[in-house]
């Protein structure tokens, strides 16, 4: 074999030759530290190998075009900062970073130390190997640089060999379009492909027009999905005139009727039993005759996390693969249960957070919901900030909450209303000042479990002073409230916290649903969806006139309610349809 015709010296010089490799070992660093928080299931996979090979040719492209070290230096800094970047989204997404998500990056100004805390020492690794690139390719000068046909010849060789690995799937776009809707193997799209190959797929799904087709099936699924709705509640009985909806940051389900040891010192006695509850006064909710309860609402945000949740359980529909809705269909007309109590009553809703109106788009989504007063961070009093954002903290944030009530600023007395509060101070990395902490945590508790578990005494807390005005209200018995999570809160940590407190830490994503004041009360252990929210208020509201029932079912049960957002109709499921409706732009 003739080594000069497949590695000639017109193409590899010695410092072409560093920077390859420089782009082999950076690109299989990141996919190792990827794969370690997700899956190994690319390396069985026949296209990751001539993608590896073709992602360090490309990525060597200065070093082809100039004899200069700087090129190479600042290319290879660049993909670190890219590639360090998609690591710490990847432990919270489980996904690379959506191509519309780059233009928002001063989404991420207030949210500095939650940033920081998915920030890996071992990141670093990468400029590292960048660095001893530059010492290497510095040590001797060049005399020549390489050819640009041997290196095209290169590249397109290597590029056939890797379409070759999937043109029996339909191509690697078809491949990735068919992984990305798996669950097992939605992550290994960054490995293999690398980001440009994750973010040229991104862009043509965001820019694909549902056919005509693919909207008759969508149509066709909405249909047989209707047909199959059961609702569980008569119409006979009378039905709440007022909603109540509480999103607490981060809230899981497992810290409810759960205690934990605290420190020995904390001890009233030496014989006195050394634990605290968690949770005190949603327990006592918990233990009303008249509540109920999901405790198992499996979490199904996507990209835009908590904005997602209203979409979820407010508006009954799946969030877009690979695109955060708020930003990328902000006008769509969206159907929701604000105006669906709106269509029965005449009702007035307000949204209520702490967070900037600009924070996922907060104030056009709630004009697309049909909210009618948002109330956000400049209609409070900061004085007790807290959190990466230092926001309004959720005790401030529920007394001056009441006191608006009482003033009649907000939902005097005698209008209907649908009311929500997204919470904060539950926001990664669960961190609370000294003072506002309300119980001590064992240390022999991981450090991290200990913060989550104080947040969440504290949210408890400040959840009682809202609940026990709502309770002394002369429309209490109108009115539902509605307390659950916004979505899951440990992420990639959480199989090392369940393995350190097994009897503690669920090792499933679940947020509770706790409803007071519901026409049924109980406790439904089944799991259910976020999806299946949306509609199961519908039922308890009366609302079975209002023209769209969302993509879930009614988690009281019935035929319909399948667990997770009703079946797949014509081999779509809730996620596609959601996806094709948003792509329609229009109701």
């Amino acid at each position: 074999m003739n080594w000069n015709s497949l590695f000639p010296h017109l193409l590899w010089t010695r410092r072409f030759t560093v920077a390859w490799i420089a782009s082999l070992v950076t690109i299989l660093a990141f996919d190792l530290m990827w794969m370690a928080q997700t899956t190994f299931r690319p390396f069985t996979f026949l296209a990751f190998y001539p993608y590896l090979l073709l992602g360090a040719t490309l990525m060597a492209w200065p070093a082809m075009v100039s004899k200069r070290v700087w090129p190479m230096a600042l290319w290879l800094f660049i993909v670190d900062g890219v590639m360090i970047a998609n690591l710490m989204y990847c432990r919270t997404y489980f996904n690379a970073i959506p191509a519309q998500s780059y233009l928002l990056a001063s989404n991420l100004q207030d949210f500095g130390p939650s940033v920081a805390d998915s920030f890996r020492w071992y990141f670093l690794a990468l400029p590292v190997v960048t660095i001893a690139t530059i010492f290497v390719m510095r040590a001797r000068r060049e005399k020549w640089r390489p050819m640009g046909f041997p290196y095209l010849v290169t590249v397109i060789v290597l590029g056939l060999l890797a379409w070759l690995a999937d043109c029996w799937r339909g191509g690697p776009m078809g491949q990735i379009d068919r992984l990305s809707r798996e669950c097992y193997k939605a992550t290994c799209i960054a490995p293999i492909y690398h980001i440009p190959g994750f973010l040229a797929h991104d862009l043509l799904k965001a820019s694909d027009v549902p056919t005509a087709e693919e909207v008759a099936q969508a149509e066709a699924w909405i249909a047989a999905h209707k047909a199959q709705q059961q609702w569980a509640v008569p119409d006979s009985i009378p039905h709440p005139s007022n909603l109540v909806v509480i999103f607490c940051e981060s809230l899981e389900s497992w810290p409810l009727n759960k205690s934990v040891e605290q420190p020995r010192s904390v001890a009233a006695s030496p014989a006195s039993k050394n634990t605290t509850e968690i949770t005190p006064f949603l327990n006592s909710l918990l233990a009303d005759s008249t509540t109920l309860y999901f405790p198992n609402v499996v979490t199904q945000v996507g990209a835009g996390r908590s904005i997602d949740a209203q979409l979820l359980m407010l508006a009954g529909m799946m969030p877009p693969q690979g695109q955060v809705y708020a930003f990328s269909h902000p006008d769509y007309p969206f159907s929701t249960i604000p105006k669906a109590m709106k269509a029965e009553r005449p009702t007035r809703s307000y949204l209520l957070t702490c967070d900037k109106p600009h924070v996922w788009n907060q104030t056009l989504v709630a004009r697309a919901f049909g909210v009618d007063t948002l109330l956000s961070s400049s209609s409070w009093d900061n004085t007790d900030p807290v959190g990466t954002a230092r926001r309004l903290s959720d005790g401030e944030f529920m007394r001056q909450s009441v006191e608006k009530m009482r003033h009649g600023e907000i939902w005097p007395q005698g209008e209907n209303a649908f009311m929500l509060w997204v919470t904060y101070s539950g926001h990664n990395p669960f961190r609370l000042p000294e003072h506002l902490q309300k119980i001590k945590v064992s240390e022999d508790y991981p450090t991290l479990l200990r913060d989550y578990i104080i947040t969440a005494n504290y949210t408890d807390g400040a959840l009682k002073t809202l609940v026990d005005y709502l309770r002394s209200r002369p429309d209490w018995d109108r009115t539902m409230v509605v307390i659950t999570g916004d979505h899951e809160g440990l992420a990639a940590d959480r199989r090392k916290l369940h393995r350190a407190a097994p009897n503690l830490v669920d090792p499933g994503d679940h947020t509770p649903l706790i409803i007071l004041n519901a026409p049924v009360h109980g406790t439904y252990p089944q799991e259910i969806g976020q999806i299946d929210v949306y509609t199961t208020l519908l039922d308890l509201m009366g609302l079975h006139s209002y023209p769209w029932t969302g993509l879930g079912s009614s988690a009281l049960g019935g035929p319909a309610f399948d667990g997770l957002g009703g079946p797949a109709f014509d081999g779509l499921t809730p996620s596609q349809v959601s996806s094709i409706l948003l792509r329609q732009q229009k109701p």
